[in-house]
């Protein structure tokens, strides 16, 4: 503790306020280090053992009367309407406190103790105290500070729309005697957010909106199943092709393997595989508009007041945030497998690239607003609301509790996760804009002065940037079809707890149309399955159009430049 037993900071929060990086300044945070550290730090200097103490922290911005027109910190830390505005003033005027009677607490403050800075702690409390502009104790009444904080805390304790509470008792006068014991203080207010009441917001993670998520993704995962089984057959047939040559034998004969390729040749020319083609088409772009739609309502929820996200104190904020990252991660994956089951059955465009493109660009965004909010603003969310006489009119100290810092959901996706696979899609962009302008006989027509070296390097290259394109594109399935069966696992227990709530509030409209929204893509799929895509189709185009269909569905070409399924 090198540093001395003050510090002042610019106030930021991520400058270092707490020792724990994942903790944030809420209502138990700011009692601890403001209250029960400073004690726990000079008793230690009373006992010789200051090697695991923490400084007292003082905020640098805070009415630091470096301005002549803010107030001081003296007049800003004795009015209840200023002193719960934000949580850096309580935070600036409880440790100010804590200095001010530590002079008078502690009778070791004038000795020399190794390792605590230059100067007695008594010199280092004065020298701070004085650039906030308190030079003496009587310049600084910690006492009434320390009384408008317990009862505003007793004022919110009393306040019982989020659940009962109950703090210590302090003696009548407690606060009138000239040496207190702050410590007594802390103890008194400790359970204050004990027994916190609070719910994520149904509108945003209800079980409508879970079973529509996990809805999605088990049609993106049959049809990504579908277009690999085809893909298998394809590989299967090939292999046995090879084999067929190298033996020098026409008809290998009946066997397992011939009769499971025949299958799956059968299962390519029916009406499930014509429809489930349809379907994989119009399911992608179904989701794609979906999840644009679902992540700018999040982006949304993210910027808005706690009022209209229905969150009642920051427990529930954070749950509401957490229920928004992880549902940005849900429903980023399935687009990431759609698009490549696009490819892999030849029915991508540049339409699809771009849709995907922007779900996925704005479920990052979603993800990223959601994860880590910044203090000062969940501070000025809560104006307004849960609103005390005794706290100045500001909202009550257990508004900022965080009893449970756990999320409903044991695990989110940060966004990060989301942006990596942003580079997927530029992947699937090249090959695309590649299989559009550079296929190998427009290259032969412009290149034709060009050597057989280097042809010959060129193949090469494009060999070697196709193959390594392909391994990208196959760990980005796994590693989008690992993160769907994770999130699955994650999100049943929320859902099922959801379900057996049995709440009559827990399945609003919103729920109920969430749960139909993907019924016109599964009637439409199985419509053209039973009646075939020609029947299917004809009642729904204009009677200018006929619908025909080709002898061969195989693919055109099957040249290299586009074949990076």
């Amino acid at each position: 503790m090198d540093q001395g037993v003050v510090r002042v900071l610019n106030g930021g929060w991520m400058d270092g306020l707490t020792r724990d990086a994942v903790t944030r300044p809420d209502t138990s945070t700011i009692l601890r280090e403001t209250l029960y550290e400073p004690w726990d730090l000079f008793t230690r200097l009373d006992k010789e053992d200051a090697t695991s103490a923490e400084p007292v922290t003082l905020l640098h911005d805070v009415c630091s009367g470096h301005d002549s027109s803010e107030k001081n910190c003296s007049v800003v830390c004795t009015s209840s309407d200023d002193l719960f505005s934000s949580w850096k003033t309580l935070w600036q005027c409880l440790s100010l406190t804590s200095l001010t009677l530590a002079n008078s607490t502690f009778s070791t403050l004038d000795q020399h103790h190794s390792g605590v800075g230059n100067g007695t702690s008594r010199e280092q409390i004065m020298s701070a105290l004085s650039s906030f502009g308190i030079t003496n104790g009587t310049d600084f009444d910690g006492n009434t500070v320390l009384n408008l904080t317990y009862e505003c805390a007793a004022a919110s304790c009393r306040d019982t729309s989020m659940g009962e509470c109950s703090i210590g008792q302090l003696g009548p006068g407690y606060f009138e005697s000239e040496t207190i014991q702050w410590i007594k203080v802390y103890e008194a207010l400790e359970p204050l957010c004990g027994g916190l009441e609070s719910d994520f917001n149904i509108d945003i993670a209800g079980p409508g909106v879970l079973i529509t998520y996990i809805t999605q993704t088990a049609m993106v995962v049959f049809a990504w199943l579908f277009f690999l089984l085809l893909k298998v057959n394809k590989f299967i047939n090939t292999s046995a092709s090879i084999f067929t040559h190298l033996f020098r034998k026409r008809n290998p004969g009946p066997n397992l393997l011939t009769h499971r390729v025949s299958g799956l040749e059968r299962l390519e020319r029916t009406n499930l595989a014509h429809a489930t083609s349809t379907f994989l088409a119009e399911l992608h772009e179904a989701q794609c508009f979906f999840v644009v739609a679902i992540e700018i309502a999040l982006i949304n929820a993210s910027s808005r007041s706690a009022i209209f996200t229905g969150a009642e104190n920051w427990q529930s904020l954070l749950w509401n945030r957490d229920s928004i990252q992880f549902l940005a991660g849900m429903g980023a994956w399935p687009i990431i497998l759609g698009q490549i089951s696009l490819r892999r059955a030849e029915l991508d465009s540049i339409y699809y690239l771009l849709l995907s493109t922007l779900a996925l660009v704005l479920a990052g965004v979603a993800a990223d607003t959601a994860a880590n909010p910044d203090p000062d603003r969940i501070y000025k969310i809560f104006q307004g609301q849960n609103t005390l006489e005794e706290c100045g009119g500001h909202p009550s100290l257990r508004t900022f509790c965080v009893e449970e810092r756990e999320s409903i959901y044991w695990y989110v996706f940060p966004a990060a996760s989301i942006y990596a696979f942003l580079g997927l899609l530029t992947i699937l962009w090249w090959a695309k804009i590649w299989s559009l302008c550079n296929s190998p006989a427009w290259f032969l027509r412009k290149h034709k002065s060009l050597s057989k070296r280097q042809l010959e390097t060129w193949e090469w290259i494009k060999c070697v940037v196709i193959k390594a394109s392909l391994l990208a594109i196959h760990i980005a399935e796994a590693g989008a079809l690992a993160c769907i069966c994770f999130g699955l696992a994650v999100i049943r227990a929320p859902l099922l707890n959801l379900l057996l709530r049995g709440e009559t509030g827990t399945w609003s409209v919103g729920q109920l149309v969430a749960v139909l929204i993907w019924a016109p893509v599964i009637a439409k799929y199985a419509h053209l399955a039973i009646l075939g895509v020609e029947k299917g189709f004809r009642p729904r185009l204009s009677k200018a159009f006929e619908i025909v269909k080709r002898s061969d569905t195989r693919s055109g070409s099957d040249n290299e430049a586009i074949s990076l399924n």
